[in-house]
């Protein structure tokens, strides 16, 4: 698993260069931010949310802890529950399979191009903002929280549950870190503290090169991130009883679910 992105410390960083983010330049599609992800690359997405379902390839390895802990779903969903910020080169990084994996239970809409930082660790990484984003599912509740703006501005106000389960999960014993970023938890059952994917592996290409590379199953991003992408899928699965059995049946979730820690 990836290094942890402390929210405050990288926060004030990013707030003292706002005045450097007018020269970030990228090419193709890569200079517009926090606008509508185009139909092409949310296509290329679905493609790869499928096509990563018939690998059997297993992820190298899992970051996935197993906890006994409140399910943040309505009534008898899984709930999936993600905090993170757009100034973290690790959120942007672990959008992309949790963005796949998603998919893969319902409908996502409304995401938008953005890039993490330009002064931390991995400049200008290549994600999507779940801010605007909404989802719908027969068997799971998605619930984001970007606490931050990509210059480490205040954005969404973590409160209620996902203030509680943050609180609770994202400390010790679970991480000698409290506090850090990105945090992902599944259902009552299972916890994600930071990215299995480096951001450097994401880079800064433009939003259509990424998702034409993880359409590819035989690319090397896709090699990389669908495993995990089936990992975070599998821990839904589990989370789900095993519905809809076309995502969670396949070999893909498969392969992934063996490296899910006891329960």
């Amino acid at each position: 698993m990836y290094r942890r992105l402390p929210r405050i410390l990288a926060a004030t960083a990013s707030a003292l260069v706002l005045g450097l983010l007018a020269a970030c330049s990228h090419a193709s599609d890569g200079d517009k931010l926090n606008q509508p992800l185009s139909a092409d690359v949310m296509h290329k997405l679905e493609t790869a949310s499928e096509a990563g379902l018939k690998t059997t390839e297993a992820p190298l390895y899992t970051s996935f802890q197993s906890v006994h802990g409140e399910n943040p779903g309505a009534g008898k969903k899984a709930g999936v529950l993600y905090v993170g910020a757009d100034f973290c080169p690790y959120c942007a990084a672990v959008r992309w399979p949790l963005t796949i994996a998603l998919m893969r239970f319902g409908t996502l809409d409304g995401l938008r191009t953005m890039r993490s930082s330009p002064t931390d660790v991995a400049p200008d990484t290549t994600t999507v903002n779940f801010v605007k984003a909404k989802y719908t599912s027969d068997t799971v509740r998605f619930v984001a929280v970007e606490t931050a703006d990509r210059q480490g501005k205040a954005l969404e106000p973590l409160t209620g549950e996902p203030a509680k389960l943050f609180a609770k999960y994202d400390a010790p014993p679970y991480t000698p870190q409290a506090g850090g970023i990105p945090f992902l938890y599944i259902g009552g059952r299972w916890l994600l503290l930071g990215s299995p994917v480096s951001p450097k592996d994401i880079g800064t290409r433009s939003w259509s090169k990424v998702a034409n590379a993880l359409a590819d199953p035989n690319s090397k991003l896709a090699k990389i991130v669908l495993p995990q992408a089936n990992l975070i899928t599998a821990a839904i699965c589990n989370s789900t009883a095993g519905k809809p059995e076309k995502v969670c049946k396949t070999p893909g979730v498969a392969a992934a679910a063996s490296l899910l820690p006891p329960r």
